[in-house]
């Protein structure tokens, strides 16, 4: 029986508890599955979010490759095209947090139209942990 691939995506920068759910939830969606987390690049971060990560994203990769749920952890891309990594990967399950900003139906369709059939799930948030409130309250 063929593993069913999940993926998921995060900066994963200040890695707290309601990142280990999200990702123990992710490998639950199916029985016999592979969990692939795609970590974003500084890069990508800078220029998304305005500021660099605090942790480097090889730290941040081998952070969650450490993770039990975790079968694979990746660097994502550091083009512009988000979803080249996903044409790379192939997986059957996207699994979205709560506050990732795709709309589960478009995503699916713009992954349709390059060949690809995903069913795209969002998760709900898990606990009170945010890695914002987090670099607040230590003022970075």
């Amino acid at each position: 029986m063929k593993k069913m691939k999940i993926a998921a995506f995060g900066v994963f920068d200040i890695l707290h508890s309601g990142h280990v759910k999200f990702l123990e939830e992710c490998k639950k969606l199916a029985k016999n599955s592979k969990l692939i987390v795609v970590i974003a690049r500084d890069s990508v971060v800078a220029r998304e979010k305005g500021r660099r990560p605090i942790i480097p994203e090889e730290e941040r990769r081998y952070m969650v490759q450490s993770l039990k749920p975790v079968d694979e952890a990746i660097l994502g891309n550091e083009d512009s095209d988000k979803l080249k990594i996903v044409e790379e990967i192939k997986p059957d399950v996207i699994a979205l947090g709560y506050d990732q900003e795709w709309d589960e139906k478009e995503l699916e369709e713009e992954l349709r139209k390059r060949g690809l059939r995903v069913k795209v799930i969002r998760l709900k948030k898990y606990g009170k942990s945010k890695s914002s409130k987090i670099r607040k309250r230590i003022n970075i």
